[in-house]
């Protein structure tokens, strides 16, 4: 809808627009209510935009509940702060409501001012508006042109180990060690160059994998220590399939290295699969983007060094469905189901009766 709805903010949003501008405020839901564009609620800054965003914006996003939000950065341009605005649409809700929604947006930009929105977005499932959403949003934005799945999941980890890096470095006031790392990517194979963080590997780890490349082990559990910066051996107890998500903390991220054993066509057979767990928001950003920067690097050097066949790497936010069968589907995609061939429909049963030849008509469309 591009005609406006006739609906407008009520003098005690237009209040709090105009004191939102100041910088007080980090982030405001508004909504319709009665025909009028009213305040929802509003919280204050606590941390820096980045570490506050998924914790203030997440639990605003109601299913079933279109809604407009106002999020503060810590950025400035001549009018003052720049804000994100968005919109949330999600599919349950009434088409009506979408609608209203949809036409009602340029009335609360105009009122705020678009010259203080710096980005909008718009969503119908929380993964589209999460942080992590709005780092895909922001690669889509500075692309020059439009990118293939693949090519935007690489180039979001890019602006993700940039960011860390960055942070690192400010924090410790010296270059952070990077390596250039080649990976196959995608379904075509072609080469990229990524950036990765380089955590050393501790001796304790480093001894993990060499028992594992000699199948005195069958698992192995690594962590990152992000005060050393250094990749640290949790633990390698015997773990069964049947045991595997009990093995993924629900708390923290881990990386996981499982040797599957099961049968394949009649034979007996061992496949390594790599598994990233990282249990959704009870992690830091900070966390979530080190896990993400060091695992590519991880994987080469384990590779590498170790000659380490990884049949399956994987990422997961809890162990609830790493089942055997969801195992061997992984590891053998599609070869265990049996594709059927076309089988012509048969005819009806009983006489048919002779074949008639219709040879072609003549002037009139008559037989000849």
């Amino acid at each position: 809808m591009s005609h406006q709805t006739g609906i407008n903010a009520t003098s005690e949003l237009k209040e709090f627009l105009s004191r939102a501008r100041q910088g007080a405020i980090r982030i405001a839901k508004i909504v319709i209510r009665n025909e009028e564009l009213v305040l929802g609620t509003y919280r204050e800054p606590v941390q820096s935009w980045d570490q506050d965003y998924d914790h203030f914006l997440l639990p605003l996003l109601v299913a079933q509940e279109p809604c407009y939000i106002l999020y503060r950065l810590d950025s400035k341009n001549a009018q003052g702060y720049e804000w994100i605005f968005i919109a949330w649409s999600p599919d349950q809700s009434p088409v009506r409501q979408k609608m209203v929604y949809a036409a009602t947006r340029a009335t609360l930009k105009k009122e705020f001012g678009g010259g203080h929105i710096k980005d909008e977005m718009f969503g119908t499932v929380e993964d589209d508006l999460c942080f992590q959403g709005y780092l895909r949003h922001m690669s889509s934005c500075s692309s020059p042109a439009p990118l293939t799945a693949a090519e935007q999941e690489l180039q979001q980890i890019k602006v993700t180990e940039d960011k860390v890096v960055w942070d690192e470095r400010r924090r410790i006031g010296t270059p952070m060690g990077r390596a250039k790392v080649t990976m196959e990517f995608g379904l075509d194979k072609r080469a990229q160059t990524l950036q990765g963080l380089a955590f050393p590997l501790q001796e304790d780890a480093k001894n993990a994998l060499q028992q594992l490349k000699q199948k005195r082990i069958n698992y192995i559990q690594l962590k990152l220590d992000v005060e050393k910066e250094t990749v640290e051996l949790v633990h390698t107890k015997p773990t069964e399939t049947s045991e595997l998500p009990y093995r993924i903390p629900n708390d923290t991220p881990r990386y996981h290295f499982f040797t599957f054993k099961h049968s394949h066509q009649g034979k007996q057979e061992e496949a390594l699969v790599f598994i990233y767990s990282m249990p959704g928001y009870s992690c830091s950003i900070k966390e979530r983007m080190l896990y993400s920067s060091c695992k590519n690097r991880l994987l080469y050097e384990v590779e590498r060094d170790y000659h380490l066949d990884i049949a399956k790497k994987m990422e997961t936010d809890s162990g609830d469905g790493l089942t055997q069968d969801f195992l061997y589907e992984e590891v053998h995609p599609m070869e265990h189901t049996l594709k059927q061939a076309f089988a012509k429909p048969r005819g009806p049963g009983g006489k048919r009766g002779n074949k008639r030849i219709i040879k072609g008509g003549g002037e009139n469309g008559e037989e000849s």
